[in-house]
């Protein structure tokens, strides 16, 4: 398991941790730092990779920390 899948999963099984471990999961894979994940840097992640295009609400070929955030919900 990668580093960022396992704090993806650790995102998705203890609420109380949520927004700190969303913030460090997206900051971990945003390799150029620009705030926003490319499909490049999303297929870091198995399950961001395969959802990618589900995951960008707005087609813009980029995951937001937003969309990001709503697709670990």
């Amino acid at each position: 398991m990668t580093k960022s899948a396992a704090l993806i999963a650790l995102c998705l099984t203890s609420s109380h941790l949520f927004a700190l471990d969303v913030n460090t999961a997206f900051y971990s894979l945003d390799k150029d730092s620009n705030g926003t994940l490319s499909e490049a840097e999303a297929g870091e992640d198995a399950l961001l990779h395969e959802n990618f295009t589900q995951i960008d609400t707005n087609e813009d070929g980029q995951l937001s920390f937003d969309e990001f955030k709503q697709f670990i919900k």
